[in-house]
């Protein structure tokens, strides 16, 4: 196994990311010295392979960004360099776009010129190599709102079906073709291509917006809030209940065996799996929908789809409640933010849900909430009820709560 090709390092002394090379996906962060959890890493594989937008949210420092980046560069390792850069694009999000000419360039009619930018050349890129996988890093997404630059991704995204897999076009300009300023023809409409990987990194503060529900009602979740100094100075974690049963991912992320669209199927799979039990999504359902805050069909595939591609992908560490357990926290949870009279009765009853127990008084016990608040807290649901423990607090602290802090 090559560690490193010593070429030369980046001005801060680094090594070169695509010059290292390592099979295993955990043992690649460790190459480069960082540190995250193999569940940490294996959800994040995972909900990419589900759906191809991620958002990552934590407080700053915890390495969102780098999770990102140092994924592409483990993917992409293979190719020779300049092709590796081709497939990656790292654009950080400025505050004042409110269209997509920050993401896809604009026409413009004084030199008469087509000014692309680094994502309309990975995706057309993509496109002339669509069995590869390529990868968008949108950094800090959320300085300016996303709903406007974004807007035609999300819907375009939504799109695309097994039967129209190229989905709606996103149109560039009005002609049919202009010229680029480096001389390449750029087309009036492009496709999103399937093989393209979108990841937002989130920070929240006063100079940020809040996603709204149709952004969240798209995306895997990560939230990253965790800081474990012992397991940060060892090298070794405490969090790896729910790993990849074989870590060499490079040519797993694009099945072409399975359709790359999350439909009705992929709920079929999943009660496959758990057949002859009960249904937790039926019930998860019909919590919510007392409160009106349930959530519909599109979240249950893409929920499924994690489900049973998290089973053939961790094999004999695969447990159903674990897998459930991550897509209520990364899928359902995010969507809660308001005020104290919304809230606190529907967190309560998903805290009790958590814990298989009905919710009889609107409103769980101090004991519940410390005991949801421990590490080990015996719940069949331990990292939900972790967290909606936590947004239970801050209800009460400051009369509104959101997943994203």
């Amino acid at each position: 196994m090559k560690r490193l090709i010593a070429e030369g390092v980046d001005e801060k002394g680094r090594p070169i990311l695509s010059e290292l090379s390592s099979e295993k996906l955990y043992e690649y962060y460790s190459m480069v010295d960082l540190r995250f959890s193999g569940e940490t890493l294996s959800r994040y594989f995972l909900s990419l392979k589900t759906k191809p937008f991620v958002i990552l949210t934590g407080i700053s420092g915890t390495g969102k960004t780098k999770i990102a980046q140092v994924f592409a560069d483990y993917m992409c390792q293979d190719d020779k360099r300049v092709e590796a850069d081709k497939r990656k694009a790292f654009i950080p999000v400025r505050p004042d776009w409110m269209d997509n000419k920050g993401l896809l360039g604009f026409y413009n009619i004084l030199d008469q010129k087509y000014h692309s930018t680094p994502l309309l050349d990975l995706l057309l890129n993509a496109q002339e190599k669509p069995e590869k996988p390529h990868f968008v890093i949108l950094d800090e997404m959320n300085l300016a709102k996303v709903e406007q630059y974004f807007s035609d991704f999300l819907s375009i995204m939504e799109s695309r079906t097994a039967d129209r897999p190229e989905g709606e076009k996103i149109t560039l300009h009005s002609g049919r073709e202009a010229t680029a300023e480096d001389g390449r023809i750029i087309p009036g409409k492009i496709h999103i291509p399937v093989n393209v990987f979108f990841t937002g990194t989130v920070n929240v503060d006063e100079t940020t917006y809040m996603f709204s529900p149709k952004v969240l009602d798209r995306a895997n979740v990560i939230e990253f809030n965790e800081v474990d100094l012992e397991g940060y100075t060892t090298g070794i974690s405490h969090d790896d209940a729910f790993c990849l049963d074989t870590p060499d991912v490079r040519n797993a992320l694009i099945d072409l065996e399975v359709s790359p669209f999350c439909s009705r199927g992929d709920y079929s799979r999943f009660k496959e799996i758990f057949e002859g039990r009960e249904n937790p999504f039926q019930e998860l359902v019909s919590r919510l929908k007392t409160y009106n805050l349930h959530f519909g069909y599109r979240v249950v595939n893409e929920m499924s789809r994690f489900v049973w591609m998290a089973q053939g992908a961790c094999g004999e560490h695969f447990e159903l409640s674990d897998a459930i357990d991550i897509q209520i926290l990364q899928k359902v949870l995010p969507k809660f933010h308001g005020t104290q009279g919304k809230l606190q009765q529907p967190l309560s009853d998903l805290l009790h849900f958590c814990f298989d127990e009905t919710d009889k008084t609107g409103k769980p016990s101090e004991d519940l909430l410390q005991k949801a608040q421990s590490t080990d807290n015996g719940a069949t649901y331990p990292r939900s009820a972790r967290k909606i423990a936590r947004m239970i607090q801050n209800l009460k602290i400051q009369g509104y709560t959101s997943f994203i802090e």
